[in-house]
């Protein structure tokens, strides 16, 4: 009995060999072969059927109706559908077999009959006719037609598909709560500072020669394009039963100043309204970025290097002084403006307006030496918080994008110091 097993076992075994013998390497991988390993097809880009053949056979006239893909084409781009010595295939009209092919040496349009509105068109084609050896036919005749084929995609990987096909940030946004315009300050490297002066506080020892380990990178953030107002901050105090600052007179802002930048306030009032309103006080680089540009374009060398140009401005508008478009001492106003006065030719380059002088701005950043720089003064560290913009009383050196001041004498709830503008993170 077990010998009989034992034979059976040997002969079914005999058999699948013989069996994957007869089947082949081919056959056998046949079902691991995915129906997507090939991603391209051939579509039908036109098709041109003769409707005449000159001159031995190597001229034929041939007549294309427009579709989809041609439709809209002018004239000039019509003509660069026939490539020179490029092969083109001939077939015949009703059983769609392979002729032959044709290699075009010339075209010739006859512009004046090919209009937008024309459901076809005509062309002379000039070249050499290579019959197919397979088939009976041995010559072009009005019964074929010549045909272009493109590849196109017909299945695409889904992460493929929806890879850069996200929606763009839009550029301005109106803020639910407080109902003010906020312009995109959008994600990338930043130069701050400058690189010039070693004595000042604004000093960048890596200005010069910046490269990715000392730029700053600033995630995308929406920033108010006007400074807060009179009347904002006093609806925010009617709502909240705040304080108003000391120099409003009986609670009131002085009369037709509505629109001028609110001022004289702590950093603390200032967090408290951004608080409420569902926003953030900026960060000094988040300012300085708003307000001057990214300062840098990045480059690739021919050895692919990168390295990076620097484009920094003085002033959101560039880089020399105009009285008419930064509210400093020597504009000669002497006072704040309404916000939406300020000329727009002042606009920063993302398009916020008013960050140079009119009134100074709270930043929520502490007043420390940019990293690699050494100097000595009982003012830096977590004490006091970086002021920016300069105001109407102080002079155009101090409205600069890079100027920095700093308020909190003797702390952060007493130091009436400047007004402000807010920043909201951009959420994807």
């Amino acid at each position: 009995m077990y010998r009989a097993i034992y034979f059976l076992l040997i002969l079914f075994t005999f058999n699948l060999v013989v069996l994957a013998q007869e089947l082949g390497p081919e056959e056998e991988q046949a079902d691991d072969v995915s129906p997507f390993a090939t991603t391209k097809k051939k579509v039908l880009a036109w098709r041109g059927e003769v409707v005449g053949v000159y001159k031995n056979r190597l001229w034929i006239k041939i007549r294309i109706y427009r579709n989809q893909k041609i439709a809209k084409k002018s004239v000039d781009e019509l003509q660069n559908l026939f490539v020179v010595n490029k092969v083109y295939p001939v077939k015949q009209k009703e059983t769609q077999l392979n002729v032959g092919s044709f290699i075009l040496r010339e075209s010739v349009f006859e512009e004046k009959r090919i209009t937008q509105k024309s459901n076809f068109f005509e062309v002379i084609l000039k070249g050499d006719y290579k019959p197919d050896p397979n088939s009976k036919i041995s010559s072009i005749t009005t019964d074929t037609y010549i045909a272009d084929y493109v590849d196109e995609d017909f299945y695409v990987e889904p992460n493929q598909f929806f890879k850069g096909r996200s929606t763009p940030p839009r550029k301005i946004v109106i803020h639910p709560k407080d109902r003010k315009e906020m312009v995109l300050v959008s994600r990338g490297l930043f130069l701050y500072g400058q690189g010039n002066d070693a004595s000042q506080d604004n000093f960048n020892p890596y200005f010069n020669e910046p490269n990715i380990g000392s730029l700053k990178e600033l995630p995308s953030f929406y920033i108010d394009k006007y400074e807060v107002t009179n009347q904002e901050y006093k609806y925010f105090t009617d709502q909240t039963n705040t304080i108003t600052p000391p120099h409003w007179i009986d609670g009131r802002f002085p009369a037709g100043e509505e629109n001028h930048p609110v001022i004289n306030l702590t950093y603390r009032e200032v967090e408290k309204y951004a608080r409420w309103v569902g926003k953030r006080v900026p960060t000094e680089f988040e300012w300085e970025k708003a307000a001057r540009g990214a300062g840098v374009i990045q480059n690739t060398n021919r050895d692919e290097t990168i390295y990076f140009q620097n484009i920094t401005t003085k002033y959101p508008y560039g880089d020399d002084f105009d009285p008419l478009l930064c509210n400093t001492r020597e504009s000669n106003q002497r006072k704040t403006v309404s916000v939406y006065e300020l000329s727009k030719e002042g606009e920063s380059p993302y398009g916020a307006i008013g960050m140079c002088g009119n009134a100074p701005e709270w930043t929520s950043s502490w007043y420390e030496l940019y990293p690699g720089h050494h100097l000595q003064s009982f003012s830096y560290g977590k004490i006091y918080k970086v002021v920016r913009g300069g105001s109407f009383s102080e002079n155009s050196k101090n409205a600069t994008t890079i100027a920095r001041s700093y308020g909190g004498i003797p702390n952060l709830s007493e130091d009436r110091r400047a007004g402000f503008r807010l920043v909201m993170d951009y959420r994807e």
